[in-house]
């Protein structure tokens, strides 16, 4: 495929469709399903996923991918092809549906929360940097733990399903993948969990009691009662806190602000 590809758009795309099927047996994708897509490319993934007899909602960015993509797609029936930015794209009008896609490095962590808040989602299956999905996964107290992990792990199962090397992508990217399944429970996002893990992990040096003061500009007073409530110690760093902990720290937090 003879195509310009544009880094600020973060195409690397994936051209073996023997890959793709496997990965897309490893999920189990049933004929009864509703899939969504985001970012198409060449129309391999959207492929792999129309075979399985699934309904496939794939949002591609990119116009000029348009005449790759119904040349591919043709054969395919039960393939929705939209041309629009997925991150304003409204997919709330959707029946309950599963993501399955190779997500733009650009914009993981903003189209994982982005999904993670969309109550008709079931499950993320997605595509991402091998240090995101690792990210993901964290447990506390490791280094890459931060908000994404305690976000994440708050509101699904995470797993990482398959490593995927650079070597896979055209152009080539300086990172490897994983593949990486987020499982919803049912829990719903919280916007103000959200501003309040930005704030503490923004400041992961600091003590819990440095570190929550600041972030949600409260008197050290009020947070030392409020961890003391939750029990937990003040001197531990935000890193060394279980998602669980947070979920208390929130719930108590919350009257003050």
């Amino acid at each position: 495929m003879e195509f310009e590809y544009k880094k600020s758009l973060g195409q690397n795309f994936i051209y073996d469709l023997g890959f793709l099927r496997t990965l897309v047996k490893k999920l189990a994708v049933q004929p009864t399903d509703t899939v969504v897509e985001v970012g198409a490319g060449a129309g391999t993934l959207t492929q792999a996923l129309a075979e399985t007899g699934c309904q496939v909602f794939s949002v591609e960015i990119d116009k000029r991918l348009e005449p790759v993509l119904q040349k591919r797609l043709a054969p395919y029936s039960n393939v929705t092809l939209t041309f629009a930015d997925a991150t304003k794209h409204n997919f709330s009008n959707l029946p309950p549906f599963r993501l399955i896609a190779n997500v733009p490095y650009y914009i993981t962590t903003p189209l994982i929360m982005q999904f993670l808040a969309l109550p008709n989602c079931r499950e993320l299956n997605v595509l991402v940097a091998s240090e995101v999905a690792e990210r993901i996964v964290a447990p506390h107290g490791n280094a890459l733990y931060g908000a994404l992990s305690v976000s994440c792990q708050n509101q699904a199962e995470c797993k990482i399903l398959a490593s995927v090397p650079r070597t896979m992508f055209t152009p080539q990217p300086k990172v490897d993948s994983a593949f990486v399944s987020l499982k919803k429970n049912g829990q719903p996002s919280d916007k103000f969990m959200e501003k309040l893990l930005k704030g503490v992990f923004a400041a992961r040096r600091k003590t819990m009691l440095n570190a929550l003061s600041s972030a949600l500009n409260l008197d050290k007073n009020t947070v030392t009662q409020i961890l003391t409530t939750a029990e937990i110690d003040l001197n531990l760093r935000p890193e060394q806190i279980t998602p669980t902990q947070y979920v208390k720290i929130c719930a108590l937090s919350r009257k003050y602000c």
